[in-house]
């Protein structure tokens, strides 16, 4: 198999189209629809680069990797607009392992100005979105599919490295836990000033200090693609590196790749020197708006420090990034070379 891989330029947002070619067919798979207002930027580049040049019944696959709004809220214009042509939606619904009587605990917190905070609103929001998503998919009769490392595909385009169904459901008991809500936000730190000096000189001490990503942000669907020269890429969405534990604890190969996404929009808090180095890509690629957390500048002078020959591509610098597995093989488009961070 081969692809034409496009990572869009939303800010801090995500969303990754894969346009593949395999046994004579054209697939698409949509990873993240980004925020509400994206899905009209979204549609346009399909309508754009990808549309004119497949059929129009070419299968249309959605992976929603986890359901924060940056995420989650373009999908559900993207299902209205493709409908019927979606032949797989692959989402791990919170709400379809949260006990009602839990999610009316999380709604009363989020109604309280005792206990109001972004912690809470955010995961309310999220309930909230996975609920408005499955209602436009049932008006279509389109079936969620689980998108766990355990999970049986009916197929060889993709491979889900993680999470398993027992990492999910751990994250998912622990950022549920009304106790944990009831003083979520009270104990938190604000973080120090960024020193843009120390950021190049303590780079990979930086990104070690705190690899602390939320439990919701763990849950985060790993999807990896094989081309035909047998190179890897990983798109990690806001995983972080217990997510990566996790992936390589359970036997999946996810070193040593071609591409991979630096998750979460290239936040120290979801890598580490570590796994800088065991993902070992030529390129990293990462959807951010440019700002001094996004891509956090330690972040890509430790990955200078420790691949020297790996470059780092980002949306904030040049826009969409754009690469074919294989020359010749996809129409050109005659944009310009990207220019590494």
């Amino acid at each position: 198999m081969d692809f034409s891989i496009d990572m869009l330029s939303l800010g801090n947002a995500d969303c990754n189209i894969i346009w593949t070619k395999a046994d004579g067919s054209d697939l698409v798979t949509i990873i993240d629809g980004g925020n509400p207002k994206d899905a009209k930027t979204i549609i346009a580049h399909y309508e754009s680069y990808i549309k004119p040049n497949i059929a129009s019944n070419s299968p249309i696959l959605i992976i929603n990797t986890h359901p924060h709004s940056d995420h989650i809220g373009g999908l559900i214009d993207l299902v209205h607009y493709f409908k019927n042509q979606i032949q797989r939606f692959y989402y791990n619904d919170p709400t379809d392992y949260i006990e009602e009587a839990k999610r009316n605990e999380i709604k009363s917190l989020n109604e309280s100005f005792l206990y109001s905070n972004k912690r809470v609103q955010k995961l309310f929001a999220s309930l909230q979105q996975s609920d408005n998503l499955s209602d436009v998919l049932d008006q279509y009769g389109i079936s969620k599919l689980e998108a766990f490392s355990d999970s049986r595909l009916d197929h060889n385009l993709f491979e889900f490295v993680g999470p398993s169904r027992t990492f999910y459901l751990e994250q998912l008991a622990y950022f549920t836990n009304i106790d944990n809500l009831k003083i979520s936000g009270s104990n938190i730190q604000p973080e120090s000033e960024i020193n843009e000096v120390q950021e190049g000189l303590n780079s990979c001490v930086i990104v070690d200090e705190k690899n602390d990503a939320s439990a919701e942000n763990l849950t985060s669907v790993l999807t990896k693609f094989v081309d035909s020269n047998n190179r890897k890429y990983l798109f990690t969405a806001d995983a972080g590196v217990d997510s990566f534990e996790s992936a390589e604890n359970n036997g999946f190969d996810i070193r040593d790749l071609h591409i991979c996404q630096l998750p979460h929009h290239g936040s120290r808090r979801n890598i580490s020197t570590n796994w800088i180095s065991n993902f070992n890509p030529k390129q990293f690629w990462v959807s951010a708006n440019g700002s001094k957390k996004h891509p956090r500048k330690a972040v890509i002078s430790c990955i200078k420090k420790n691949l020297p020959d790996c470059n780092t591509y980002s949306t904030h610098k040049g826009g969409n990034k754009h690469i074919n597995s294989k020359s010749n093989l996809f129409p050109e488009r005659n944009w310009s070379s990207a220019e590494p961070l």
